[in-house]
């Protein structure tokens, strides 16, 4: 199954490309998180209430496709709820990763992605 969003906003403050991390809100998030986060808006077409995603499957942003190594118990409520979510890329798993969190593996020379408003975010359940 698939569930694509499209970005409609990214914070002032959203990209900080030392941390490799980043934050994905639906519509609803509040300004102040506004300013940190990356909006995301899903198709109407993919209901987030079947939203799955486990370990080894996909995100696809900017046409690059990263694996899934970890993913927080809370990740698929979230998502459901408020369309939320954060990516850790290239990351290791630390001892407590954070429950809302999906780490991304960065294979070979493969960089961050480079968010742009109106671009997609495939999220692919394998």
């Amino acid at each position: 199954m698939k569930w694509i969003a499209k970005i409609v906003n990214i914070g002032a403050q959203a990209l900080e490309p030392k941390t490799k991390m980043v934050i994905l809100f639906g519509e609803n998030v509040n300004q102040d998180l506004k300013k940190v986060a990356i909006t995301q808006r899903f198709a109407q077409a993919t209901s987030l209430n079947d939203f799955i995603f486990k370990k080894g499957d996909t995100i696809t942003i900017a046409g690059q496709t990263y694996a899934a190594t970890f993913v927080g118990a809370m990740t698929q409520s979230n998502m459901k709820t408020m369309g939320h979510v954060t990516l850790y890329f290239g990351q290791k798993v630390p001892q407590n990763p954070l429950g809302n969190a999906i780490y991304l593996q960065l294979p070979g020379a493969q960089l961050l992605p480079k968010f742009k408003v109106n671009d997609e975010i495939i999220y692919e359940h394998i």
